[in-house]
């Protein structure tokens, strides 16, 4: 889809009426993202509480993490530079800004901090306007695509773009693919343009979303703070080349492939179970494509309630039910995952 379409798509989107509130039949811990589907793994209510409990150190520890990492990674890199040394550390900041976007995405299900203002506006400042997103903009789209998962109202539809206005999957979206093609879709879309458009999009979309006025105020202030800083430091070219650079090559392409993994080509012989696929990652792989527990994504889908942190219990309170264990898409590497999508 050009540019411009996709454009006039996210306004409208953003622009629509969809109040986020707890559409399931039978929620075990209210949340306005429950999905309005059927779980046919319904554990006992005691326990989805007891994993829901926001632990915000938990959090604000993770947050600080991937900063100094990043940082790390920078100083390290300009002290020994090399260029197979700059190529590891695009990768490795790719890896850690997606990681940000995973954090953030906590913010969005509200999982961040338990006050809300002090949620939205930590995981703003820490998470989201650092990678030109916003925590209000994000949940617009991720509550209904929770709410309606492969049903024509899943907001993945308009923010990523998975089918056209008559609702069939869009060419790049349709899987399995050959080798070459999934290759061909990734270098794509990790060519610069993807990442400047998601920058622009991110941006322009952040300041349609309705948000208050003392936010608003400080979005603005964050942005030229970080500009003047960057003037005032004659940083803009270490900006490039150690954050937009990163941005819009690996941390783009993980984007894509973790997306891939989550909901092409999944089958399984219940409905319910196929609406996506969980993905146990490597160490590895979790470092660089799968950070923060994000391929529990079944588990996530199901129970929104719980944070990052408590998503491996929930994994494995899942797995000790036959139900999950014979029916679930549950695979123990992304290379896995992926080779599900491609055609043998």
């Amino acid at each position: 889809m050009p540019a411009f379409g996709q454009i006039t798509r996210i306004i409208a989107f953003l622009r629509s009426e969809n109040p986020l509130e707890d559409v399931s039949t039978n929620p075990i811990v209210k949340h306005p993202h429950n999905t309005s589907r059927t779980i046919p793994e319904r554990l006992p209510p005691a326990k989805i509480k007891e994993l829901s409990v926001l632990e915000p150190t938990r959090a604000l520890a993770a947050t600080a993490g991937e900063w100094v990492s990043i940082a790390a990674a920078i100083a390290f890199c300009s002290y020994v530079w090399h260029p197979a040394l700059y190529l590891i550390t695009v990768m490795f900041i790719g890896s850690r800004q997606h990681a940000l976007m995973i954090l953030g995405h906590d913010a969005s299900h509200y999982r961040y901090l338990p006050t809300r203002w002090q949620n939205d506006l930590f995981a703003n400042l820490f998470l989201m306007w650092p990678m030109f997103a916003s925590v209000e903009g994000f949940r617009k789209f991720h509550g209904t695509h929770h709410q309606y998962t492969n049903l024509p109202a899943d907001g993945n539809r308009h923010i990523w773009y998975t089918h056209d206005a008559a609702g069939e999957l869009e060419p790049g979206w349709k899987f399995p693919k050959t080798r070459a093609g999934l290759a061909l879709v990734l270098l794509r879309r990790a060519f610069f343009f993807t990442g400047i458009f998601w920058i622009f999009r991110g941006l322009v979309g952040s300041f349609l979303i309705p948000s208050p006025h003392w936010m608003l105020a400080a979005k603005l202030a964050f942005y030229a703070s970080v500009a003047g800083g960057l003037t005032f430091f004659g940083a803009w070219y270490a900006f490039l080349l150690y954050w937009l650079v990163p941005y819009c090559t690996w941390h783009i392409a993980v984007q894509y492939v973790r997306l891939i993994c989550e909901h092409s080509a999944v089958e399984s012989d219940e409905e319910e179970y196929a609406i996506t696929r969980t993905t146990v990652p490597t160490w590895l792989e979790s470092i660089f494509v799968l950070p923060r527990n994000i391929g529990y994504h079944l588990e996530h889908h199901w129970y929104p309630s719980v944070p990052f942190y408590r998503l491996p219990e929930l994994h494995q309170q899942l797995m000790a039910r036959e139900g999950f264990r014979t029916h679930a898409v549950v695979r123990r590497s992304l290379f896995t995952s992926l080779g599900e999508c491609i055609k043998p």
